[in-house]
């Protein structure tokens, strides 16, 4: 099993559900209004990034993480081929061992 981790502009929110949704998951954890700074800036106190950051924990199979990879970069990919600004969205992965 591995942990994802998906950060996401809040403004995304709809979208980013719709995607688990379609990926088949069902399970995980949202800690709504984190901030930060990253490769497009800080979150904190800029008004049109309202909402900062979320932050979506979910431990998946390797198949259904793979999927919910590949369906994150196949969005960004549809974005830049339109001229769109890619997702302000990030996904990254450990190992993860239920415990309890």
């Amino acid at each position: 099993m591995d942990m994802l981790m998906i950060v996401f502009r809040a403004a995304l929110k709809e979208r980013v559900h719709e995607l688990l949704r379609t990926c088949g998951v069902t399970a995980y954890t949202e800690i709504p209004q984190t901030i930060g700074t990253g490769q497009s800036g800080s979150t904190e106190g800029v008004s049109f990034y309202a909402g900062g950051n979320s932050v979506i924990l979910t431990s998946l199979e390797p198949e259904r993480r793979d999927k919910v990879a590949d369906a994150v970069k196949a969005w960004c990919t549809e974005a830049e081929q339109a001229g769109w600004i890619k997702p302000a969205i990030r996904v990254f992965c450990w190992p993860c061992t239920q415990l309890i």
